[in-house]
């Protein structure tokens, strides 16, 4: 049966590329947890980061889900390891989609913070995080919601690529959330010297 054949072979897909994200995952930690993981740091436009993100989570964005992307206008330049900034965008990214498991709203947006930050911000209408468990969200392996982790896959590794990359870029990771109301997490990265603008 075709449409049978169809199904099968989108469920494969779908399997596969979640097996992949999950080895790269556990790739990527153990060498940022062994200082094995190597950085080279550029002025890089965010503008490109934010593309091979999206690039990255396209295929796996349900057709119905209203992503938003708005980036500031001659927001500067970074300085980062593309490669990596791009890995932690799509983590949280990923986040958003996963734990949103109603209608989804995710918005991205990259802005200028003073004069020597710019900002990515990953905001979501999903299930929210109580306050008790915003600081160990960062922590390896940890999960706030077991029964939607079964459901979504993953081991709790995203969030702690996530911190460990943006620390080592000199910036910071944070996350405002109420508990079924959403949540926005932010890194705050290095601009790039005067000038370099996306």
């Amino acid at each position: 049966d075709p449409a049978k054949t169809r199904e099968y072979l989108e469920l494969l897909s779908t399997e596969n590329t979640r097996l992949t994200r999950l080895i790269e995952n556990f790739l990527t930690f153990s060498r940022l947890e062994r200082g094995k993981h190597q950085f080279t740091f550029a002025a890089t436009p965010p503008t490109a980061i934010v593309n091979a993100a999206l690039d990255a989570i396209r295929d796996r964005l349900p057709a119905e889900s209203d992503l938003r992307v708005d980036v500031e206008h001659n927001v500067p330049s970074v300085v980062a390891d593309g490669d990596a900034l791009v890995t932690a965008l799509v983590n949280l990214l990923d986040n958003a989609i996963k734990y949103t498991p109603a209608e989804k709203r995710i918005e991205l947006r990259v802005r200028r913070d003073g004069r020597q930050s710019v900002l990515f911000a990953v905001g979501d209408n999903g299930i929210g995080i109580p306050s008790r468990e915003r600081r160990r969200i960062f922590r390896r392996f940890y999960r706030v919601d077991q029964r939607l982790a079964r459901e979504t896959g993953g081991v709790g590794l995203g969030l702690s690529i996530v911190d460990q990359i943006v620390r080592a870029h000199g910036g910071s990771v944070a996350v405002s959330s109420g508990s079924g109301g959403g949540s926005t997490f932010t890194m705050r990265v290095p601009a790039a010297s005067a000038g370099a603008t996306a």
